[in-house]
């Protein structure tokens, strides 16, 4: 009998979990599409250009990359398929998205939670961006160098 209730409070919270997330990334992911129709996303990846051009990233990678840093891995993980799937990013540009991300994802909110505790939030959004800069790249430094061109495409 325990069996059964510990199936059934598994299966209602996974369901509750899913329905949250769909909660979170169905009008997020229409806002989206409708920043695209209206051109806001060049807008507003226009001003990391810079810093994509020295990560060695396309264009395309700059909103899942933003989105995937200040609203967390979920959502930037989401864009990052989507843009995967509609070819705008190759094999090379998602590994480094990834790279940079696994660093700096959530970086708002992973500052704000450990300044609570009392981190100095100027330490660790500057730590976390500059180490997340840094080994992406070297990561695509090294990429480039070990991988031919022609491997590179999804």
């Amino acid at each position: 009998m325990e069996i059964v209730y510990l199936l059934t409070e598994t299966i209602f919270n996974t369901l509750l979990s899913i329905a949250r997330l769909a909660l979170l990334l169905v009008p997020v992911l229409i806002l989206i599409e409708i920043a695209r129709h209206y051109r806001l996303i060049e807008k507003i990846t226009g001003r990391v250009k810079g810093a994509l051009q020295f990560l060695t990233l396309p264009q395309e990678a700059a909103f899942p990359l933003l989105a995937g840093m200040f609203f967390g891995i979920v959502l930037g993980s989401a864009l990052i398929i989507d843009y995967a799937r509609e070819g705008y990013l190759k094999k090379r540009d998602l590994l480094l998205i990834g790279i940079f991300l696994s660093i700096s994802h959530s970086i708002v909110e992973d500052t704000f939670i450990l300044a609570v505790f009392g981190a100095n939030p100027l330490i660790l959004l500057g730590t976390r961006t500059f180490l997340a800069i840094l080994i992406t790249r070297l990561a695509a430094s090294l990429f480039d160098y070990f991988t031919p061109e022609t491997t590179q495409r999804l």
